[in-house]
């Protein structure tokens, strides 16, 4: 059985104890948040994470899944590694990467069993009111750069998304 990695070497690889640049404010509209949160977004693809983890999958997402939980089972999930995993997840989903689907559905089931953790929550309404991705994305033969202005409206919009989809399931959990 293949190993998986682990979240916490996930994490590292994709800077989240790093030094990133922190969220950028410049977006139009977008209402200034009433508590002091500071969260860090990519600012390099994890494309090599991903090409990993792809490698690793072998089409059986339910033995996949389980092999990604448990490799993960001992890792504290916070407010800026819920934002990190859903970049990543949200990356591969935007650039059409082989492993989008079950990265997507790994990263929303780990998160959402997660969702009493506050800094979870926080971290969900933060994306979902001001996240604004930092990811350089580039279009081969795109010199003028009309494509990444997509790219990043995509994954703007795909992350405030997830977190809406994640703050609703844990809603409608919380009222049965």
């Amino acid at each position: 059985m293949k190993s998986l990695l682990p979240l916490s070497a996930i994490l590292v690889a994709a800077g989240c104890f790093s030094q990133a640049k922190p969220a950028r404010t410049d977006a139009p509209n977008t209402a200034i948040p009433t508590t002091a949160v500071s969260y860090q977004v990519l600012t390099d693809a994890p494309v090599e994470i991903l090409d990993e983890l792809a490698s690793k999958y072998t089409g059986d997402l339910e033995q996949w899944r389980g092999e990604w939980i448990q490799s993960n089972s001992t890792t504290m999930l916070d407010g800026q590694s819920t934002i990190r995993l859903l970049e990543i997840a949200c990356y591969a989903d935007v650039m059409c990467h082989p492993i989008e689907y079950p990265l997507r559905v790994v990263t929303h089931d780990f998160i959402r069993e997660h969702m009493e953790l506050p800094e979870v929550r926080s971290s969900l309404e933060w994306i979902r009111s001001s996240y604004n991705s930092g990811l350089p994305f580039k279009k081969p033969g795109d010199a003028i750069g009309n494509f990444d202005g997509m790219l990043v409206e995509s994954m703007n919009s795909r992350m405030r998304e997830y977190a809406n989809q994640l703050l609703k399931s844990s809603d409608s959990i919380s009222v049965k």
